[in-house]
């Protein structure tokens, strides 16, 4: 697996020196690399993905829970 962030230097070799930014945050980096999610999204998409184990639970248990109890 190739990971372009990484690369290799000789040791005999000085490492190259990285330019720094002087419009560089966290938030942009964030926002630039598509890591950044709306809190709504999120909140709407953690809610489905609940809805959607409470079905599957649901399926795999035989449906609705319709128990009667004996009476003794």
């Amino acid at each position: 697996m190739e990971n372009p962030s990484l690369r290799e230097q000789p040791r005999t070799e000085k490492a190259p020196i990285m330019e720094t930014r002087q419009d560089a945050s966290i938030l942009g980096w964030l926002e630039g690399s598509g890591r950044l999610m709306d809190r709504d999204n999120q909140e709407k998409a953690k809610t489905v993905r609940e809805e959607e184990d409470s079905e599957e639970i649901n399926a795999l248990m035989g449906g609705e829970e319709d128990f009667d109890e004996d009476e003794d």
